[in-house]
């Protein structure tokens, strides 16, 4: 998972950037994205918007935000690639939101895009 995290840094702050950072708001973006695969968890702390590292496991300060899910869960979510529908409660494989509820929302469309991403490479 690690590798592929790797590349989500990689894309996040090359081709994905523009949009990322200007569409999705992801220049107002600064603390860490937890994500949960299969039981394997990696974390990728931002600075305004660029990846700065990437980390196995979860940082010594805790879970900022993040998402976690199976693998059917993760394969659920890239048919339809919204998180809405992947954290809604009443559907089944669902995705799990992970870290406060309110920092949550306020960076809903900046987590959305980069597990959006994410999912297009897993």
């Amino acid at each position: 998972m690690l590798e592929k995290m790797m590349q989500l840094q990689v894309l996040i702050n090359g081709l994905e950037a523009e949009k990322f950072r200007e569409f999705y708001y992801g220049k107002f973006f600064t603390g860490d994205i937890t994500i949960v695969d299969s039981g394997e968890t990696c974390t990728l702390s931002f600075h305004l918007g660029e990846c700065v590292s990437v980390v196995k496991g979860i940082p010594n300060t805790g879970v900022d935000i993040g998402v976690s899910g199976s693998k059917e869960d993760w394969e659920k979510f890239g048919t339809h690639k919204s998180l809405s529908v992947a954290t809604n409660k009443g559907n089944t494989n669902n995705l799990t939101t992970m870290g406060g509820a309110i920092r949550f929302r306020q960076n809903f469309n900046v987590v959305a895009q980069l597990i959006r991403v994410y999912a297009g490479i897993r």
